[in-house]
Order: structure tokens, then C-alpha cells, then sequence
């Protein structure tokens, strides 16, 4: 079993969950800790210290908008949640972009990774690639007009 990395965190990480990846907001307690699961097991091989600077800025994004809102991330309205976001994706601290980014893409992971998220939006990974896909279009054709 993969070192809970963000599962701890999983009361402050979900409205910024929700707010990257908005299908999440459907999801229930236990399908949402099943994609926080799947991140952890990705990061357990990383160094320790990556599971740290995470967890740390999973707490400034919760805590910041405090200095400009009075309010924790959680507790913004959707509209602000997604404008905070934004407006940190292209703030000049580089070490702010790259924590927004990094962690947009590990809930990314967490969440299309799902097979049962796969199987819902019809995704049909393919060993042979875009190749085996043209075969196979061309054999539907080629059966639709012989």
C-alpha cells in the first residue's frame, strides 16, 4: 500500500479538486478518496521531500485567499475559486505556476486514470496506437460498403 501523501488532506484538497477537475464535484466521499489513492500510489516512489512541498501547497492554496478575500479557498464562491486558480497559474513566482500545474496534473491523473471513468467517457486505450485505430475504421468501412 502506497504512503497516503494527500489523502490527509482530503477535506482541503477536494473544492480545489472540484474546481480543476469539475466532474469530481459528483463524485462521493469514497470515489473521491479513490482518486486521491491512485495519486498517492504515483507519488510513492518520488523522494520524500516532494510529498512534503505538496502537502504544503495544498495548505497555501487553502489559507492564502485569506489575505485577499477573508475567506479559506474552500469557502470562495466556484466563480472565485476558478479566478484564484487562474491567477496563479500566470503569477510571476515561478514556484506558484509550477504548484498549480503540477498538482492540476496529478488530480488529472488521479481522475482519468479511473477505468470506470475511462469506460464513461468511452475511452478505449489502444496497444497499437493510432495505427490499429485506422484498421479498424477502415475495416468498418470496408464492411458498411464491401
Amino acid at each position: 500500500m502506497a504512503a497516503a501523501i494527500l489523502t490527509p488532506l482530503h477535506d482541503k484538497l477536494r473544492p480545489i479538486a472540484e474546481t480543476m477537475v469539475p466532474p469530481i464535484a459528483d463524485l462521493d466521499d469514497a470515489a473521491f478518496l479513490k482518486v486521491l489513492a491512485l495519486i498517492d500510489v504515483r507519488l510513492a516512489g518520488e523522494p520524500p521531500a516532494l510529498g512534503r512541498q505538496l502537502r504544503l501547497f495544498v495548505k497555501v492554496l487553502t489559507f492564502l485567499p485569506i489575505f485577499f478575500a477573508l475567506r479559506t479557498f474552500g469557502g470562495l464562491a466556484p466563480k472565485r475559486r476558478l479566478a484564484f486558480l487562474e491567477a496563479l497559474q500566470d503569477c510571476p513566482i515561478q514556484k506558484l505556476r509550477v504548484g498549480v500545474w503540477g498538482l492540476r496534473t496529478l488530480i488529472y491523473l488521479g481522475y482519468y486514470t479511473d477505468p470506470e471513468v475511462q469506460a464513461a467517457l468511452g475511452y478505449r486505450p489502444r496497444l497499437d496506437g493510432w495505427e490499429g485505430l485506422a484498421r479498424e475504421k477502415a475495416q468498418q468501412a470496408h464492411e458498411v460498403h464491401p
